[in-house]
């Protein structure tokens, strides 16, 4: 959750922190339900103080200094933190979908591009940019 709570978007957080999140969640007992309401919460938290968005909109629609709304959020964010661990918490305690060892399992990849192939559709987009 922590790792989740730096303010960047929420489903690059969890795309990024899944895999990490899984395999504490299995060392911990975790249930993936406790596991994704940890990282969804702790990017919640996160962007509450961040100046992402959402937060940079409201200073602007209320006219309100951006570092002052984002220091007046600070104690919503760590209420919503530990909020956040009594929830998750209690759901870990419950019945749920436990992480095994096939949610772990390192996959090859074999079929990768090239890097010529991989590079080429950023390098088409930048220069239909430029031109």
């Amino acid at each position: 959750m922590i790792i989740c709570a730096v303010g960047v978007f929420i489903d690059i957080s969890v795309i990024t922190v899944a895999p990490i999140a899984l395999a504490i969640g299995k060392k911990a007992g975790y249930h993936k339900e406790a596991l994704l309401l940890a990282m969804i919460g702790g990017g919640k938290a996160g962007n509450i103080i961040s100046p992402n968005p959402n937060t940079i909109a409201v200073s602007e629609a209320f006219k309100v200094d951006l570092t002052s709304l984002m220091m007046k959020n600070f104690i919503p964010a760590i209420c919503a933190v530990v909020v956040t661990i009594l929830l998750s918490t209690m759901l870990s305690k419950k019945q749920g979908v436990q992480v095994t060892e096939n949610d772990l399992e390192q996959k090859e990849d074999k079929n990768l591009p090239s890097f010529i192939q991989a590079v080429a559709g950023p390098v088409v987009a930048v220069m239909m940019y430029v031109i």
